[in-house]
């Protein structure tokens, strides 16, 4: 019998450079304090508009854990905590009717916690890492992000990874730009650039059924 895993890790290798990732559900007791503290970023808070008091985040958390429409995850690199993850079901949301939405579409909200990892280079890896793990852990065909057209950071980056720019909407919280990226284009972009991912362990806990 498999024994079910907990978490997914992988590594990503570029040449010499060899970065380790790890990536678990949210547990809504033990990482509130995590993302109260991220929540309250300078970086983080404009977007998310989510520094509450740590009450009523908790609320928020819990809410988003029991969501059934939306998987949530910590991840880690280097086994330092550095992003939040949201998953979510393209056909249970509202973003379906900005784009012609097709099965085995996935959303994805993402955050970067800790500012010092703000920066092009570790802000690749680590959304790298992230996509990566949705697609093994979804099996989806493309994944929709949605960020704030201000966030400098984050659009580059999906763009770089193989992300197409599908156009802007307006979406009752925000002006967003629409990205798509597909499994095919992002994994010809790693091996253009010879970069090699090694899936060790495949997280099998329930919860992967939103596509």
């Amino acid at each position: 019998m498999q024994q079910t895993s907990n978490y997914t890790e992988l590594t990503i290798t570029e040449g010499e450079n060899i970065e380790s990732f790890s990536f678990r559900p949210l547990d809504a007791d033990r990482d509130v304090e995590l993302l109260y503290d991220w929540m309250h970023q300078k970086h983080i808070a404009p977007f998310w508009k989510l520094d509450l008091p740590l009450a009523d985040l908790k609320t928020w958390v819990h809410k988003s854990v029991e969501a059934k429409h939306k998987d949530c995850y910590v991840g880690f690199y280097n086994g330092e905590p550095v992003c939040y993850l949201i998953a979510y079901s393209v056909e249970e949301d509202p973003i379906k009717d900005y784009y012609n939405n097709k099965k085995g579409d996935l959303g994805m909200h993402l955050l970067i916690g800790p500012h010092s990892y703000l920066n092009k280079e570790d802000g690749l890896s680590i959304v790298r890492a992230m996509i990566l793990f949705l697609f093994d852990r979804y099996n989806a065909g493309r994944i929709i992000g949605e960020p704030d057209r201000r966030n400098r950071i984050v659009i580059p980056i999906l763009r770089e990874l193989g992300g197409e720019v599908l156009g802007r909407i307006q979406l009752p919280n925000k002006k967003a730009v629409l990205i798509s990226g597909e499994k095919a284009p992002v994994k010809e972009n790693l091996n253009e650039k010879k970069i090699d991912v090694d899936i060790r362990k495949s997280m099998t806990v329930p919860g992967n059924e939103l596509v």
